[in-house]
């Protein structure tokens, strides 16, 4: 089916960057000048000057037909979590330096939008991971990945001993600096400089990947999307953390117990129509073009 032509959209920005508010404001006066209605960002609304504008995105997320990310890949990651599990399709403008999240480039956006205000797009749906922190038996907190849940040891803290059970049947245990829960998105982040594998976007298998194992046969281990994984905290010496998308962070202790599942809930990102997967990889991660 055809994608719908957007008659709502939001925008959010990351206004830490220079080059931010002229893109912003030549955005506004190109969906104004479509008669499309503008909802922006607490930020961005200051920024322009367009007070009566201004929602929070998670309201935004509920009014509009796509929502429009001024950024770099953390800035999608922030506004998928605020989005509050809405499944709007975002369109990621980069403004970063890496930008696999971020499908097309900041002198490309007027190319682009006239793509999309045809209707002339594509969607790609992207599974996240629900990740959940047990003490004592009790759920303490749950939370929605896009890209990973990292267990991660401080700064001046010692190794941590991790044991790791899927669906229930003990699996081992690693002394290690911690461990990376990644989706197929997050294949290519965090878990990739640590070692794990490339996933298809679409692939609804996560990743367990643990950072520096002191032992050289614990390798990266592919859960399918009905897995669940437990991973217990043995012993720990110093701060250890549980930080979700770079986003949310949070303190962990000896006893603890960290749950993985695949959520139900998906993040829908815009594409350019024939977007190549395979070329943005050799892009990104400059891989030679060659046949030899």
């Amino acid at each position: 089916m055809k994608p719908s032509i957007p008659k709502a959209v939001g925008v959010a920005a990351n206004l830490g960057k220079p080059e931010t508010r002229e893109l912003l404001f030549d955005l506004i006066k190109l969906l104004e000048g479509h008669q499309i209605t503008v909802y922006l960002d607490q930020e961005a609304a200051a920024v322009a000057g367009r007070p009566d504008q201004a929602r929070p995105l998670k309201d935004i997320a509920t009014e509009t037909d796509m929502i429009i990310v001024l950024g770099g890949d953390g800035t999608i990651l922030r506004v998928a979590r605020d989005m509050d599990g809405a499944e709007v399709p975002i369109l990621g403008v980069n403004l970063g330096n890496l930008g696999f999240l971020t499908s097309v480039p900041s002198d490309g956006l007027a190319k682009a939008m006239a793509s999309i205000l045809q209707g002339e797009y594509d969607v790609s749906v992207r599974h996240t991971i629900q990740t959940t922190l047990l003490r004592g038996g009790s759920r303490m907190e749950t939370h929605r990945a896009l890209n990973d849940a990292v267990i991660s040891r401080g700064a001046f803290s010692r190794i941590v001993r991790l044991r790791l059970y899927i669906d229930d049947e003990w699996l081992t245990e690693y002394v290690c600096d911690g461990m990376i829960f990644a989706t197929a998105t997050g294949s290519t982040a965090y878990s990739l400089s640590a070692g794990g594998p490339i996933l298809m976007p679409a692939a609804r298998a996560y990743i367990l990947t643990p950072i520096c194992p002191h032992a050289l046969s614990n390798r990266p281990i592919v859960a399918d999307e009905k897995s669940v994984v437990r991973c217990q905290v043995i012993s720990a010496a110093g701060e250890l953390l549980l930080t979700i998308d770079g986003q949310v962070q949070t303190r962990m202790q000896v006893g603890d117990e960290v749950e993985v599942r695949s959520s139900r809930q998906a993040v829908h990102l815009v594409t350019p129509v024939k977007h190549a997967y395979f070329e943005v990889l050799r892009q990104k991660l400059k891989w030679s073009g060659s046949n030899v």
